[in-house]
């Protein structure tokens, strides 16, 4: 989902009047749950040029899941505005006989076994959204964390666990083996409207969602910021990016910078306990 936006935005970034024509050059540093690339964008210098693109979600995760962390996304960055989403969805085979996540965990609570489910990442914003929601529903579960969302999602199609949370994106081209039952968000994901929100149907209203945002180290002048939030302003707007951005099942929308920054100030509210309780599981 990140390298899709950011090839998304760069493609179309010199279209807008503010950037004279400027390209935009996407470089894919992993690690770290996004945190290595923080950290170079945040050694280099305020001038606007050197920017970071992550969903808020991971960032806001990343940190709070190391005391330590080097990087502190709302110290050392300033948002310049979000232009997508990342949904995280609970998603089952097709060949489940459970239609929708109500009937899914209905069913699990009947039978009383200890789910098995995959996710991206042990720390990920995926797999916090996970506990958070299975402990609220009070299913017994194990976590299976996966080095990436491809591999969590090839685990579920081989049936080598029962269910998955992971980005709704990662159905894209594989709809006839997966199936999303239910997202964390209060209203549908504009890209994925086929899956209902847990509330709908009856279960805890979580709503927790990842904006892809456009930041930048701390610092960088006044007036190059507004030409980079006016930027991310303009592309989200561009039928073109619109197009990119669905064909991977991610929404395109325009969000302010200030609006950006509370949507991830939120996150440490809402995925704080989770983090705190999947951190002491691990040191006992």
């Amino acid at each position: 989902g990140t390298d899709t936006t950011a090839r998304g935005f760069a493609s179309y970034v010199h279209e807008i009047p503010e950037m004279n024509g400027m390209p935009m050059v996407v470089i894919n540093k992993p690690g770290g749950s996004g945190m290595k690339a923080a950290k170079v964008v945040k050694d280099g210098k305020a001038d606007g040029y050197m920017l970071y693109i992550i969903n808020s979600g991971s960032f806001a995760t990343a940190e709070m899941s190391n005391p330590n962390s080097l990087v502190k996304p709302l110290q050392d960055f300033d948002n310049l505005g979000c232009m997508s989403q990342l949904i995280t969805s609970l998603q089952i085979q097709t060949s489940s006989p459970h239609k929708t996540a109500a009937d899914w965990v209905k069913a699990m609570k009947a039978s009383g076994k200890k789910v098995r489910w995959a996710t991206p990442g042990a720390t990920s914003m995926h797999a916090l959204i996970g506990h958070l929601f299975l402990d609220t529903v009070g299913i017994s579960h194990q976590v299976i964390p996966f080095k990436g969302g491809s591999k969590a999602r090839g685990a579920l199609v081989a049936g080598k666990v029962d269910v998955a949370f992971n980005g709704v994106n990662n159905i894209a081209g594989f709809e006839k083996e997966i199936r999303g039952i239910g997202v964390p968000l209060t209203k549908r994901d504009p890209a994925a409207m086929d899956i209902p929100t847990f509330g709908e149907q009856g279960l805890p209203p979580i709503n927790v969602g990842g904006l892809f945002c456009l930041w930048a180290k701390k610092g960088v002048p006044a007036d190059r910021r507004a030409k980079l939030e006016a930027a991310v302003k303009g592309v989200a707007a561009i039928k073109g990016f619109k197009k990119f951005m669905n064909k991977s099942k991610l929404s395109a929308f325009h969000m302010t910078a200030a609006e950006g920054l509370a949507g991830t100030k939120a996150l440490y509210d809402t995925l704080g306990p989770a983090v705190k309780k999947v951190l002491l599981g691990k040191k006992k």
